[in-house]
């Protein structure tokens, strides 16, 4: 039983430490990475992304649940901070490696106002961000 505690205290902080180190970001380019870790990493172009909100929801369930409708939640301690819709799917790979598509993103930032800044100023038409912009902290866990 101690090597199972010990390999469970293990993976609890080698997943933080990844979510860490790999936050979301919105590159000089307005396209968009959210990532969970090492578990989940998506790539949004900046031309698929129609809008992007800060909305605070409170889903149930798994970390990663993906509905009918092609709406991807990113659940972080049990909450989603902002919502992009894009204008066609992006493909993805579940944590388990099946594949699947989203029209609309939820994931959870620590400070969810400038990313949604950053990603209103590239959202549809218009001008690209000046310079990349790590969504602050963390990316899960």
């Amino acid at each position: 039983m101690l090597v199972l505690d010990l390999w469970g205290i293990f993976f609890a902080l080698a997943l933080q430490a990844a979510c860490v180190v790999r936050p979301h970001v919105v590159g000089a380019d307005g396209s968009l990475r959210v990532r969970y870790g090492a578990l989940v990493d998506i790539r949004v172009p900046a031309g698929r992304i129609a809008s992007a909100r800060l909305e605070r929801r409170y889903p149930e369930g798994r970390m990663l649940q993906l509905g009918e409708d092609g709406t991807l939640d990113l659940i972080v301690g049990g909450q989603t901070t902002v919502t992009v819709e894009l204008t066609e799917p992006v493909a993805l790979l579940r944590p388990l490696g099946r594949p699947a598509q989203a029209r609309i993103l939820r994931f959870y930032a620590d400070d969810p106002r400038p990313a949604v800044a950053a990603l209103r100023r590239t959202a549809g038409p218009g001008p690209a961000s000046p310079a990349p912009s790590r969504i602050t902290g963390r990316s899960g866990g």
